[in-house]
């Protein structure tokens, strides 16, 4: 494949936007799907969307027959149907035929993925996601690629080098795939606020200028993060009574705990909240409005669409120094503080440092709107197109370098 001249000069007409899901359904992958789509229409682009999700037949025939027979062989493994040869060698068919049928002048085909790219292409071809697989399984499951997952890999290292552009929301794993595919081109154009269209607007004030109280926590997270609840529900009871505290959790439900938290503790858990849903939107970004803190205690990575959107909402944070943020932030917050350890101790002590301090606390809830102030749509989409502009005249890409990251 090779890389394909956009002038400047040259307007871009049509984008074939490739998703696996209806990329309508504001649901899907951090919203992300929904919001580029909106922000490509509002321009006046034609937007042509294409559905790369396999047929329900062969994900259910995987997920009740072939996958449970793989989990026996490979119990620890994060190889489900979406990383197959199936899955990839249907998803490269689509996308083929989209370039096909759809493709033409100032044209331009975006795959929310970087998992699969068309074996050839008249258009440029552009791949945006968070990061590679091989990181996901390294640096967030801790653990080396089983055989099965290596595979995937190599078609994703393949995929990546086909691509005319790929873009990564995250600094670092952009760095690192360039690092590790140099005939690739990578780029970090910044992240973004997955609002919702229909979303209230932040609050006029940081919360903490207003007396009040209970102090409101926030933590946002999957069911496979509730080590972090629980680590935090541990952290509360050292709270002295002066400090008094509601903590809300979105995205955990009660039944997700082998034994719900004591009905003495002074949280309430939320379960997963839908944009889609009128009701559930509405309670989701009261519960962002109405946050003091938001406290990331996962020794996982947690949230970080969340804890952007709650920035942007005035909310101070604690997190842990993940590598990710520390490239996007900075190694100090001027918005929060990272967590020194996991521990009940250490947590207790670093909220109680932040509520001790009102005043502070307001200016740093004000300082988390601005440090996301850019992380706009708009913005993000001008960068896009500008690096569409600026790809090379007919550079030929390097054949791709299958070996193991």
């Amino acid at each position: 494949m090779r890389a394909f001249c956009m002038s400047p000069s040259l307007l871009l007409h049509k984008v074939i936007l490739c998703s696996d899901g209806d990329s309508r359904d504001i649901d899907l992958w951090s919203n992300i799907p929904f919001l580029l789509g909106a922000e490509l229409e509002r321009r006046g682009i034609q937007l042509i969307r294409v559905n790369l999700q396999a047929p329900w037949v062969l994900r259910r025939l995987w997920r009740y027959i072939l996958g449970p027979r793989h989990k026996i062989r490979q119990w620890h493994t994060s190889f489900d149907f979406f990383r197959s040869r199936t899955n990839h060698l249907l998803t490269t068919w689509r996308l083929n035929w989209a370039v096909r049928r759809h493709g033409g002048p100032d044209t331009v085909l975006i795959n929310l993925s970087i998992s699969a790219a068309p074996t050839r292409s008249t258009i440029p071809v552009l791949l945006l996601s968070d990061w590679s697989y091989h990181h996901y399984i390294t640096e967030r499951l801790g653990r080396e690629p089983d055989r099965s997952e290596q595979g995937t890999i190599e078609r994703d290292t393949a995929a990546m080098a086909r691509a005319t552009l790929v873009v990564l929301l995250f600094p670092e794993s952009a760095a690192r795939l360039q690092r590790q595919i140099p005939s690739g081109r990578f780029r970090f154009l910044g992240h973004v606020i997955n609002d919702h269209p229909l979303a209230p607007p932040p609050p006029a004030q940081p919360p903490a200028a207003t007396a009040h109280r209970p102090w409101r926590l926030l933590f946002v997270g999957r069911s496979y993060y509730q080590h972090g609840v629980e680590l935090l529900l541990q952290a509360l009871a050292l709270l002295p009574a002066e400090l008094p505290v509601q903590l809300d959790v979105i995205g955990i439900a009660p039944q997700d705990f082998a034994a719900a938290p004591k009905p003495c503790l002074p949280v309430r858990l939320h379960g997963y909240l839908s944009k889609a849903e009128p009701e559930q939107r509405q309670q989701y970004y009261d519960l962002l409005n109405q946050a003091d803190l938001l406290i990331n205690a996962s020794s996982l990575w947690a949230g970080f669409s969340a804890t952007v959107e709650a920035m942007h909402r005035r909310t101070a944070v604690l997190t842990a120094p993940y590598a990710e943020f520390q490239a996007l932030f900075g190694e100090a917050l001027a918005f929060g503080a990272y967590l020194p350890a996991l521990t009940p101790d250490a947590l207790a002590a670093a909220i109680g440092s932040q509520l001790h301090h009102p005043f502070r606390l307001a200016q740093q809830q004000q300082e988390a709107h601005q440090a996301v102030a850019s992380f706009t749509w708009q913005e993000f989409v001008d960068r896009l197109l500008q690096e569409l502009a600026d790809l090379p005249t007919n550079q030929p890409m390097a054949a791709p370098d299958t070996s193991p990251l």
